[in-house]
């Protein structure tokens, strides 16, 4: 009797362990499938989802659609990132209602690509017995591909108010990719964001929002990469005192980096990332087999696009105005995407980037150096780029001709294997200033980490007070300053003048000789009112003088660099072509500067060795004309117009010929282009302050014509 019942105990005990995972239950929302089961007792590395149209108790007869990790089905990364172990997966019921998974429950998503019906069950990897009512669905669940009325989405899991900073409010959302080999084959609304292997895979992030926000009025994204074992926690607002993060015009946004595999017998293992990039098509995160000559695609790259473009649905983004900042592996990531998606950013700034990429990584993920693996994008040749091409700061891996404008702050005592201080760093530094890109570099007395410990002496932060810290790494700095549809002056050479530090060879360490310990090649730079039409570039430029923080006013009262124009919109004259310029002081309109010159290779326009002062001394306007003649030529040649009525107050009358107007204040800002509709029209100056303006028109027949108003 006694044996009869140990064997009951131990069948119950062995069909309990095997089909744990029971009440299986699936349903379509908002584009994608949601499969929920209960969990084993004890913890699983990972389940295996499979699916079929018809009800099947085998896996050998059904499709093999996904392998969740620990980590994933469990919506561990949510707990963390939420510092909250009760924390769950929130999704869509299917009913117009939310679902809350229990902490006894997993969770995986399916993405469909066409209008279907299938029986989602789930085992145990290993296990292929499927037996109804226990781990496959009852009935087959019915779902739709439908991108434009039933799109993929993301979906919120917790509004808080930030731990670091009361002023805001942050949300956290949830996502799920769509994971394929054919990386090509994504959906409409959903590109493919996974090779086969990490099918469903759950995207975090986190938007951390001012309680003060105008959310009538477009408003720029501000985008924060984590480093190496971080987390998007780290980037809510107001964690990064020393570097502040906290936006103020706009919202932050902060992803998670992780890449779960297989890890021995810790499931909870927790130890690869993408490099905020993607990896290569037959990575397998169950096997430690390192790629060979495979393509490496940049499937997290895709991920932080599409939310971008997802949240610009849902939120009032001035997509105009998005800058990305990253620290370590982040700047990394922030390298990679300004380089291989130039048009979409203002701005980039980086904390402590070698330059070199992830070299030192996983051969698992992206292949070794040597391999040097092909990614899945092409550069202004056509050439496929290549994966370890994507660190450094000048290697084209775009159709693009010019990045954004990059901020860079390095440490001479920095030694993280990775991204230390050294020659390659050096190397990109000296390379861009001779070319000019549009990099500011900065370099000073600070290690690897971007806050003030008590042993440093770092020159650009000395303390978590704004008066003790730079303000030109601020997110908010970049908010109001760089757009992704405005042109802007590169500096460079400032290698050249004895006016600046050197940052030396690159040795590490500070005092020991090898250049100067803290120094910036352009960060003392700042302009404003960039105008520009296909016959003129202008803007005003000055040196900072008036900061709260004192080392980040120039030790100089001017400085001389030459200027590249860069991300021009319509000024874009010919290789070879005749260009005039001229530098006046804004103040009293006299020309300190002017000459001709001709456009260099690849239609790069550059003015040589203009003289930049500190702002407490005077601004400069720089003006480029297409041609031989001064600006002040220029008008004289142009048509001079009448403008009626003159002065004005309210209102002034276009003319039939008029294709559209730009209103230029005495400064050389342009307040405002306006398209010009059909005879008859009026145009409203009534938002104008008063004072003198200038009009410049141009035709229907591409001429040009110029006036002057005077607005009451």
């Amino acid at each position: 009797m006694k044996a009869k019942a140990f064997f009951i105990l131990v069948l119950f005990f062995f069909s309990f362990n095997c089909f744990s995972q029971n009440n299986v239950r699936a349903w379509y929302a908002d584009g994608q499938v949601f499969v929920i089961w209960e969990l084993a007792p004890l913890p699983v590395e990972t389940y295996a989802i499979y699916a079929s149209p018809t009800a099947f108790n085998s896996t050998d007869s059904a499709l093999f659609v996904g392998r969740p990790f620990f980590w994933e089905y469990t919506g561990k990364d949510l707990k963390d990132n939420l510092n909250d172990q009760s924390a769950t997966y929130i999704v869509p019921n299917g009913q117009d209602s939310t679902y809350s998974l229990l902490d006894t429950e997993g969770l995986f998503v399916f993405t469909p690509h066409q209008t279907d019906s299938l029986y989602f069950a789930v085992t145990k990897w290993g296990d292929n017995a499927v037996v109804s009512g226990q781990n496959i669905a009852d009935t087959a669940v019915s779902f739709i591909c439908d991108p434009v009325n039933d799109p993929v989405e993301c979906h919120l899991q917790r509004t808080f108010i930030s731990p670091f900073n009361s002023d805001y409010i942050c949300f956290a959302y949830s996502m799920w990719v769509d994971g394929r080999q054919k990386h090509w084959e994504g959906r409409p609304d959903f590109p493919i964001m996974a090779n086969a292997a990490k099918n469903g895979m759950p995207g975090l992030f986190l938007v951390s929002v001012p309680t003060d926000l105008d959310p009538s009025i477009p408003y720029p994204l501000s985008i924060w990469l984590h480093g190496h074992g971080g987390r998007a926690r780290q980037s809510l607002a107001g964690w990064r005192e020393a570097i502040d993060i906290d936006p103020i015009e706009g919202i932050l946004l902060a992803h998670n980096d992780r890449l779960h595999r297989h890890a021995g017998s810790n499931i909870e293992n927790d130890d690869q990332v993408s490099w905020h990039f993607g990896w290569g098509t037959t990575f397998n995160p169950f096997h430690s087999v390192p790629l060979f000559m495979d393509t490496v695609i940049n499937y997290t790259q895709r991920r932080y696009l599409w939310v971008d473009g997802w949240l610009t649905e849902h939120f009032n983004i001035d997509t105009t105005r998005i800058n990305i900042h990253g620290h370590s592996m982040g700047a990394v990531g922030t390298t990679a995407l300004v380089k291989c998606y130039p048009e979409h950013y203002g701005s980039a700034t980086l904390f402590s980037t070698g330059c070199r990429g992830p070299f030192n990584t996983s051969a698992l993920v992206f292949g070794s150096i040597d391999q040097n693996l092909p990614t899945n994008l092409q550069n202004r040749n056509g050439d496929q780029v290549k994966f370890f091409d994507l660190g450094d700061l000048y290697t084209n891996c775009s159709p693009h001709r010019d990045l954004p404008l990059i901020r860079f702050w390095h440490g001479k005592k920095d030694m993280n294997p990775t991204n230390e201080w050294g020659p390659v760093t050096v190397e990109n530094f000296r390379f861009c200033d001779s070319t000019g890109t549009g990099l500011q570099s900065h370099w000073s007395e600070r290690n690897h980490n971007v806050s003030m410990s008590a042993d440093e002496d770092d020159h650009w932060i000395k303390g978590d007070s704004p008066f003790q810290q730079t303000a030109s790494d601020n997110v908010d700095f970049a908010e109001s300053r760089y757009s992704s549809n405005v042109s802007f002056p590169a500096f460079f050479n400032h290698r050249l003048s004895g006016k600046n530090n050197d940052p030396g060879t690159g040795l590490i360490g500070i005092d020991n000789g090898d250049g100067d310990n803290w120094g910036t090649w352009g960060g003392y730079h700042r302009w404003g009112g960039v105008t520009e039409t296909q016959q003129l570039w202008q803007t005003t430029a000055w040196l900072e003088s008036n900061a709260i923080f004192s080392n980040d006013n120039s030790p100089e009262d001017f400085l001389t660099a030459d200027l590249a124009i860069r991300r021009p919109q319509t000024f874009v004259p010919l290789s070879g072509e005749v260009i005039a310029w001229d530098v006046k002081d804004v103040t009293t309109g006299n020309i300190l500067q002017s000459g001709t010159t001709t456009v260099h290779e690849d239609n790069l326009v550059v003015v040589p060795q203009v003289e930049v002062y500190k702002e407490n001394i005077r601004k400069v306007l720089i003006t480029v004309t297409l041609g031989t003649t001064s600006i002040e030529e220029f008008y004289s040649e142009s048509s001079i117009i009448n403008i009626s009525p003159n002065p004005a107050n309210e209102i002034i009358f276009t003319e039939p010929d008029w294709s559209f107007v730009s209103i230029i204040d005495l400064n050389g800002r342009e307040i405002k282009r306006l398209k010009v509709g059909t005879s008859g029209q009026t145009l409203d100056v009534s938002y104008l302050s008063s004072g003198f303006y200038f009009l410049i028109i141009m035709t229907n027949d591409r001429k040009r014509k110029v006036g002057s108003l005077v607005k009451l």
